[in-house]
């Protein structure tokens, strides 16, 4: 394939689809010179380069009838890397399976424990503060009313505090799309704040309220400004550690006549998981100041009670449906640290591994595939459209086909395409994961044609302003559902 730039954009489109296409029919070659003929002219009018594209597109049923341009292109593909973590999941996890937490003792349950509880984190994703107090409560229920302190264990992912390493991906790190992973993902270290101000007097709160945690708005400047457009940077926003208590101290300027809510990881996860432990175990046994401690606990083999997350076949809509990257993060980490054996190994190497094992297992040449996170949430998370579409070839075929199917957005329906592919001709025509960054727009999924053959598809568009080329990806996507077999 002659290099792009030496070539004018259309030409250099077209020449490479028709090297993928030589066993079409003449009428086939038509519709892909018409398909050629749109995304250049649409790829002309956003000011983008014919080489930020790369896509591949073929009917399941006939894959020589392939489309592709640089299918072997290794391309950031931002969220659309979640179908790499959900396939492989449900390859190697299964559609049932759950994350946990548990809570564990070294003795059996007595009045007054000689040794701590122990409060273990399996890479739960729906352990929130009503489960905590289910787990504490359940202690109770067995008699325990007095123990040493409470133990929390994060150790089934290593590292077990990743924000002591963890560079931040951009300038919001406590919004909750940039939250880390946690085996013990306790209420997602997310915290809603609100604020309310009048001319002269600001006040605040914080919800769920935490006994020990305090918002301290005293340094707060009041200024004539806009209200829409504040947020609590990083720089305003300061700890102070008192000794009965932590205060979160807000600086900075805030509107006049202002009311703002948000949810955020406003601190520390290991301050948080303490505080609310200590509330709750102090609010149903009565005893009070316990000591909570961060530390490993695999001594601790008596199980007093557990709780366990939704099943993954359920997760994956949070995954696919909504592109949450917490949970996918999580999620990748867990195909690692379910592996025995692993020993002193990072986990996401572990996961890595696990992904790579699946992919040589299938077949697939992944020499295009970088990983980081899983998550497409990343600088440097590569894969080829054509490795994409290969791996959503062989899900489709796979038992689980249906939980991998209903996890992604229907066009023009819900998700992140409820408000795209609106139009009769492609409105709940196409199952796709959507992939957005600032450098990146991305659509991969699978898209049904107007004689109901489905076709696989995965495109990419890699540039600065790449979000000017949604259109390109959209064309592509209602061009497949235009097609039918008379047609060829």
């Amino acid at each position: 394939m002659h290099p792009l730039r030496q070539l004018p954009s259309g030409i250099a489109l077209l020449s490479a689809l028709l090297l993928c296409a030589c066993s079409s029919s003449a009428t086939q070659q038509v519709k892909q010179q018409e398909l050629l003929n749109r995304l250049s002219e649409q790829l002309q009018q956003a000011q983008l380069q014919p080489n930020a594209l790369a896509f591949v597109a073929y009917p399941l049923d006939t894959p020589t009838e392939q489309l592709s341009y640089q299918p072997t292109k290794a391309m950031q593909p931002a969220s659309t890397m979640k179908l790499v973590t959900s396939i492989t999941a449900l390859e190697q996890l299964g559609p049932a399976y759950r994350g946990s937490t548990q809570l564990r003792a070294y003795e059996q349950p007595q009045k007054t424990m000689q040794q701590p509880l122990v409060l273990k984190g399996y890479g739960d994703m729906d352990f929130t503060v009503q489960e905590l107090w289910s787990l504490l409560q359940q202690a109770y229920d067995q008699g325990i009313r007095h123990v040493p302190a409470i133990q929390i264990d994060r150790s089934w992912f290593n590292p077990a505090r990743p924000e002591l390493t963890a560079l931040p991906f951009d300038e919001t790190p406590r919004e909750y799309y940039n939250l880390l992973p946690d085996a013990l993902f306790l209420q997602r270290n997310m915290l809603g704040i609100r604020l309310q101000s009048t001319t002269d007097r600001i006040t605040g709160r914080l919800y769920p309220a935490v006994q020990g945690l305090e918002l301290v708005t005293a340094e707060v400047r009041l200024v004539d400004g806009g209200c829409a457009n504040w947020y609590p940077d990083p720089e305003q926003l300061a700890f102070k550690r008192q000794p009965h208590s932590v205060q979160l101290v807000l600086k900075g300027d805030f509107p006049k006549n202002c009311q703002k809510r948000d949810y955020l990881q406003l601190i520390n996860r290991v301050d948080f998981s303490r505080l609310l432990v200590q509330q709750l175990w102090q609010q149903i046994s009565g005893q009070h100041q316990i000591p909570v401690l961060e530390q490993g606990a695999a001594e601790a083999t008596v199980l007093l009670a557990e709780h366990q997350s939704r099943a993954l076949a359920e997760v994956l809509r949070d995954i696919n449906k909504s592109s949450d990257n917490a949970i996918t993060r999580q999620l990748y980490l867990a195909l690692g640290a379910t592996q025995t054996g692993a020993g002193t190994e990072l986990t996401a190497y572990t996961s890595e591994q696990q992904v790579r094992s699946f992919f040589s297992n299938i077949k697939l040449d992944h020499s295009s595939l970088t990983l980081e996170n899983g998550s497409g949430l990343s600088r440097t998370e590569r894969i080829s459209p054509e490795l994409m579409a290969a791996l959503l070839q062989h899900a489709y075929q796979a038992h689980y086909q249906p939980e991998l199917i209903s996890s992604m957005p229907l066009a023009g329906v819900d998700g992140t395409l409820k408000r795209r592919f609106t139009q009769t001709q492609t409105k709940g025509k196409a199952r796709l994961k959507t992939g957005t960054l600032r450098n990146v727009t991305a659509l991969a999924g699978f898209v049904t044609d107007q004689s109901g053959r489905i076709w696989v598809v995965a495109s990419f568009i890699n540039d600065p302003k790449a979000g000017r080329g949604r259109v390109v990806l959209d064309s592509l996507i209602e061009w497949i559902t235009e097609q039918s077999v008379t047609n060829e």
